[in-house]
């Protein structure tokens, strides 16, 4: 049992993806709550570090460089991997949570030599033979209520669940002047986020484009489309679809400057994606468009009101469904526009 006088180390490992890393935040929070004087740790992808820049109650970062490790066997990838083993063995730490559930991490947990390695007992890859604790799922599909069963082998209350997440006071600043530049200032804008990292996920953009026009003609709001560098063509794609006036900022924030774009929209709208995941867990208004991907396991955090999806509660436990008719392109535009309506102020 955990308690507030402890003052042992804890590594959590969550390289990725972005949304997952998000969704993760709360058994920090909760952590840090329970064990104020306690060490803790963060192993995360290199390209990712920078939203743990946006909370605090971290002691540690180990940065997981994906490129070099995913070529472990050649020269350069052996010398990333033993330098990563030999910071985890330096940890001494007295619990590894595993919260990836893959192979790759539960094999880092174990190179750590901690003698607590605790992960989910629906780990893929065989995960499940490198830990010393495997946590069952609970009822919910939720992997926030799955985070909560594992606090709760220490007897540590992840409620209430707080995300906890404050954009750096630096990255504010570049925000503020970013928008100052493209003459947003002081004005209620809408953030669109066309892309993902996965086509299965992504609304045609021809329908943001349609939620740009109905936003820009009944909402009266400026819009804003974000994406990262390798999404710039469908954002691209969706300013050619309308000629309602869109300011481009794929590829032109950090982690922490996009947290810090994202919370002063007045709505954010996207797909099943990292930042709209983000924006969710700042308490934005948010709509969050699914395809085959399960809502009901990583929808934010108790508002349903915040999916737009064919049968967000009704899939099962899978977390993709191959079903056809969850394809992304049959939510239609008249679902999000009705979603639009519940959340924000328009003109008839």
């Amino acid at each position: 049992m955990l308690c507030a006088d402890w003052r042992g180390r804890i590594l959590i490992l969550k390289p990725s993806s972005l949304g997952d890393i998000v969704h993760a935040l709360p058994v920090l929070s909760a952590l840090r709550r329970a064990c104020p004087h306690s060490h803790i740790g963060w192993m995360v992808r290199t390209e990712l570090a920078g939203i743990l820049e946006c909370v605090g109650g971290l002691d540690e970062v180990l940065l997981f460089n994906r490129q070099a490790l995913g070529r472990w066997y050649s020269l350069p990838g052996a010398k990333e991997l033993r330098t990563l083993i030999r910071k985890l063995r330096k940890g001494r730490y007295d619990i590894v949570l595993d919260l990836q559930g893959l192979l790759r991490s539960a094999l880092l947990a174990r190179a750590s030599g901690c003698p607590i390695r605790i992960g989910m007992d629906q780990a893929r890859e065989g995960a499940g033979l490198f830990y010393t604790h495997s946590v069952p799922a609970p009822a919910s599909l939720h992997i926030i209520d799955y985070y909560k069963e594992i606090l709760a082998l220490f007897g540590v209350k992840m409620e209430p669940v707080r995300f906890e997440i404050q954009p750096p006071v630096s990255a504010r600043q570049v925000v503020s002047e970013l928008m100052d530049n493209e003459g947003l200032s002081g004005g209620r804008f809408a953030v669109l986020i066309p892309g993902s990292a996965h086509q299965k996920k992504c609304w045609p953009a021809e329908r943001f484009a349609k939620v740009a026009e109905y936003l820009d003609q009944k909402a009266g709001l400026r819009i804003v489309a974000v994406g990262s560098q390798k999404e710039t063509a469908v954002v691209e794609k969706l300013i050619e679809s309308t000629a309602v006036p869109i300011v481009n900022f794929a590829g032109r924030t950090t982690l922490p400057q996009l947290a810090a774009l994202l919370e002063k929209a007045a709505v954010v709208i996207g797909n099943d994606t990292g930042p709209v995941h983000l924006a969710a867990a700042m308490d934005v208004p948010t709509i969050l468009i699914f395809g085959p991907t399960n809502p009901a396991r990583v929808e934010p955090y108790q508002r349903p009101d915040a999916i737009a999806a064919l049968d967000p509660l009704d899939r099962g436990r899978e977390a993709d469904n191959p079903d056809p008719k969850y394809q992304i392109e049959n939510v239609t535009l008249d679902a999000v526009i009705e979603k639009i309506r519940r959340l924000l102020p328009l003109s008839e």
